[in-house]
């Protein structure tokens, strides 16, 4: 039985020290420092011999290729461009040899006509926050006692994200240099009475000296009191020290209250006699690398100040090219300076002394004949001097076995293995799977912690709410420990009043569907109860039942409306009548998404309720369920228009009609938004019936690339628009689903088909893993390493190709699932209308099955060799079975 505690309080993942982790170039990365976010980078950059060199600069299209990759990311490689597509390039693989050991393998190709000779250049980096901080230099038997650490920050005027802190961040923290821990508490002080409360440590006296680090703009002065005892701030616009005599200790907390007037932000206090001496020194972050020459040849050591450990580098070619350099711009020393490729420069370019160091190890010339290769190995190594000396022997003795050791690891790769219908797009499944585990950066700070995340690509160095949704249910295609990581990464504490979770961008709540999906995968009832408490945290605030949510507006019983946390209700930036209501900022509009998710995750809870034993809590998700469902029933669908609406609201809060193109009068919600409701399960038959066929039809939403964002016959439709003119992925995964439960199994198939076709064809010819597609040419646009809300991809491959996949639709629960040669077995449960069927999918295998749901015979049909389809009746439970014929 899996035990999930060790996720508790955990936004990390459990992947290797070693991996692809830079924000700067894609190579080899090592967390150097998790408490203070520092990170070795080891970049391989390939080239022409004294031409141009391969640079795989993450934040612009640069030739460099995510290739393949194991799922635990101990192995993993890219290919790099050099020429014309797959003319002169290079394939990089990263093996691990040990813990502290990496091989690292440039295979240089030469497909042209004449001899090709390369160059390889390895460049080693140490990485810092930009956040440069300080340390307190404390007289003897003084505490710092840091703001980040409060346990309260109370406004007299609080504010709706007070409870949904934007980016992992405690309520009032701000990121800044200059502060002890690269930030301190501001955003209060304003109003008389505002609180920041701040742990004291056990064992203080009765009353003790407390030196408060705080800050005031320039010309501002500011009455401040802690725990009664009073002083004033002079306001200099720089950290100064404000000293309290004796304040008392009894409550165990130091009050810092402002007597109002100015903003305030504080970084801490220290504690204890004299604590108005403290001093604060620039930290130890040099990261000026101490290159010496390592035990063996062709190996250097390489120290830092600023960490402990050291690092080393053994390289096969014979060569002592090592440079050191700073720049400020690296990318146009390694574009643009020829110094680059010439030795006799000498060992050091430090440029104007300003700047990031590097250092670059080079191998020249190697040569390849046409169709030929020409490989130079490396192994990169971490520990401490005598670790790596050891480390370096050990490479340059053993050096015979990297060829098979980097062999082993590719046989560790990921590969889809799907029924025979399914080869033809494996190519891009392979391209996608490994742009997904390979897009990681380190550190992202998340609640006071610099961990490893999951980025929808390293052009967003941030958190993301609802594409890392999407990342967790292509992530679930690749291995289920990887999913549950990612979904627990955006949950919190219960109890948590800061961040009811992690929110960053449109409040999209993917995460419910992700913990369905895993649910369904995986039968687990230990992981639905787990997860079940943190969930029901993040649906509160959803469902504006938790204290400073707004979602419901100031009666708490509206339609969902999400502006007071992002301008982005669905995350369609530029959807149409989203764009007109921030164009004008408007705030009453309520779209109909934020209500139909919520209803469905309210649905979602329900059931795992039920069955995690909670019973309890089932009353306020049916209640949220029918007040939804009636407001949106009674206010928002336009049958005239055949879609749902945006829906007005007075100044009292009240429904007052729907929102409409203003040139036109139409309908303003003409889109995916307007049949959100299907997602929901609150149409009726009529509606449905309309609505599918909205989607279906070329007039309409559908072309020839998959769903338009926009209703192609609305006046507001667009060709070059963001999401207005372009198919994205994520939304046509939800109708996927929620074409399963209304039985809708061809137009499901239709969408999953086409959005694979679309996908593979577009993969094979630029080798690119695009965020979106063009309404007009279907061809990928947007960001070309893009996994996130693309992953979808990888569901549909996994649900109509993968052996042993059984999928339903949002409604359909499935646990307990057995599968085999000759007999399948699985107990469903299916909510929805009693007089209507659900479709269920089953990568089965070849030949003939029959099916039985609780003792009754149902019919199968196939939809390809290996892969059969099976209507079950909704609003029912019971046991189905599939046979061999």
């Amino acid at each position: 039985m899996a035990d999930y505690h060790y996720l508790d309080g955990v936004h990390d993942l459990s992947l290797p020290d070693w991996g692809p982790y830079s924000k700067k170039y894609f190579g080899i990365s090592h967390l150097a420092d998790r408490a203070r976010g520092m990170r070795f980078d080891f970049t391989v950059m390939p080239g022409v011999y004294r031409r141009q060199l391969g640079i795989p600069d993450v934040l612009r299209p640069a030739g460099y290729l995510p290739w393949s990759v194991a799922p635990d990311l101990q192995d993993y490689a890219y290919r790099q461009q050099l020429e014309a597509k797959d003319r002169i390039y290079a394939d990089i693989s990263f093996a691990r040899w040990e813990e502290h050991l990496r091989v690292v393998r440039c295979r240089c190709v030469n497909h042209g006509v004449l001899d090709s000779a390369f160059a390889v250049h390895f460049i080693a980096s140490l990485e810092a926050p930009p956040e440069k901080t300080v340390e307190p230099v404390l007289p003897e038997n003084c505490v710092w006692i840091d703001a980040l650490d409060h346990v309260g920050l109370n406004r007299v005027k609080m504010r709706p994200q007070d409870g949904l802190v934007f980016d992992a961040l405690r309520r009032g923290e701000r990121r800044e240099s200059g502060t002890v821990r690269g930030g301190c508490i501001g955003g209060f002080g304003q109003e008389d009475g505002d609180v920041l409360l701040l742990p004291l440590p056990a064992g203080l006296p009765e009353k003790v000296d407390v030196a408060l680090r705080c800050k005031v703009a320039a010309g501002e002065r500011l009455g401040i009191a802690l725990n009664g005892v009073s002083r004033m701030a002079a306001g200099t616009g720089e950290w100064e020290i404000v000293e309290f005599k004796q304040i008392p200790t009894a409550a165990g907390v130091v009050e810092i209250r402002s007597a109002g007037g100015a903003e305030l932000a504080v970084d801490g206090v220290s504690a204890g006699k004299g604590a108005a001496e403290v001093s604060f020194i620039p930290a130890r972050e040099n990261v000026t690398p101490e290159i010496q020459p390592g035990p063996v040849p062709n190996s250097r050591m390489i120290g830092y100040e600023a960490c402990k450990q050291v690092y080393g580098v053994w390289w096969s070619f014979d060569s002592d090219f090592v440079v050191h350099y700073r720049s400020e711009r690296m990318n146009d020393l390694l574009l643009y300076d020829d110094c680059i490729h010439q030795p006799f420069f000498g060992g050091s370019r430090l440029g104007n002394g300003r700047g990031q160091d590097w250092v670059d190890l080079v191998m020249q010339p190697l040569t390849a004949a046409p169709d030929g290769w020409s490989d130079v190995y490396a192994v990169v190594c971490d520990g401490s001097r005598e670790e790596v000396e050891a480390f370096l022997r050990r490479a340059a003795a053993e050096c015979d076995e990297l060829p098979e050791l980097v062999a082993a690891s590719q046989r560790r790769y990921w590969s889809p293995e799907p029924v025979e219908m399914g080869r033809k797009f494996c190519f891009s499944q392979e391209r996608l799977a490994s742009v997904t585990l390979t897009n990681v950066v380190y550190p992202t700070y998340f609640k006071g912690r610099n961990v490893r995340h999951h980025t929808p690509g390293r052009r967003w160095n941030s958190l993301y709410t609802w594409d890392s949704g999407f990342i967790g249910l292509g992530l679930l295609e690749l291995g289920k420990r990887l999913a549950v990581e990612n979904l627990n990464a955006y949950l919190t504490e219960p109890g948590d009043d800061e961040c009811a979770f992690i929110h960053h961008g449109s409040p999209v709540p993917v995460q419910f569907y992700l913990f369905s999906e895993l649910a369904n995968r995986t039968g687990d009832t230990e992981l639905i109860r787990y997860f079940y408490p943190k969930l029901k945290q993040y649906y509160e605030f959803m469902a504006g039942r938790s204290a400073s949510s707004t979602m419901r507006g100031p009666n708490r019983d509206g339609l969902i409306r999400s502006w007071d946390y992002f301008y982005n209700s669905g995350g369609w930036d530029d959807y149409p009548p989203q764009w007109f209501v921030r164009e004008n900022n408007l705030r009453d509009p309520a779209p109909v998404i934020g209500s139909a998710h919520v209803i469905r995750c309210a649905r979602i809870l329900a059931a795992a309720a039920r069955e995690a034993g909670f019973d309890a809590d089932t009353a306020m998700y049916e209640t949220d369920i029918a007040s939804l469902s009636m407001l949106l029933q009674e206010y928002s669908w336009d049958g005239e228009a055949g879609y749902f609406s945006y829906v007005r609201h007075d100044a009292e809060n009240r429904p007052a009609g729907i929102l409409r193109h203003p040139p036109t009068g139409t309908n303003f919600n003409m889109g995916l938004d307007g049949a959100a409701p299907l997602l929901a399960g609150i149409c009726t038959p009529a509606q449905k019936a309309g609505l599918w066929e909205k989607l279906s039809s070329e007039e309409h939403c559908w072309t020839p690339f998959g769903l338009s964002t926009v209703d192609q016959a609305a006046p507001y439709f667009r060709l070059d628009g963001y999401w207005n003119g372009s198919i994205w992925m994520p939304y046509q995964w939800f109708f996927w689903k929620a074409a399963l439960d209304d039985g809708q199994a061809d137009f499901a198939w239709r969408i999953a088909e086409t959005a694979l076709g679309v996908y593979e064809k577009e993969c094979r010819d630029s080798y690119g893993c695009y965020e979106q597609f063009s309404v007009v040419s279907g061809r990928g646009t947007g960001w070309h390493h893009f996994s996130a809300l693309s992953d979808p991809v990888l569901c549909w491959f996994g649900a109509y190709f993968v052996p042993g996949r059984l999928t339903g639709g949002l409604d359909t629960r499935i646990r307990n699932l057995k599968t085999g040669d000759d007999c399948w077995s699985a107990d469903i449960e299916i909510d929805g209308p009693a007089d209507e069927t659900s479709t269920l999918v089953a990568v089965i295998g070849g030949g003939s099955w029959r099916a039985e749901f609780s003792g009754k015979p149902l019919p199968v049909r196939d939809r390809f060799p290996g892969t059969v389809e099976i209507d079950l009746p909704r609003a029912s439970a019971g046991s189905l079975r599939l046979h061999r014929c």
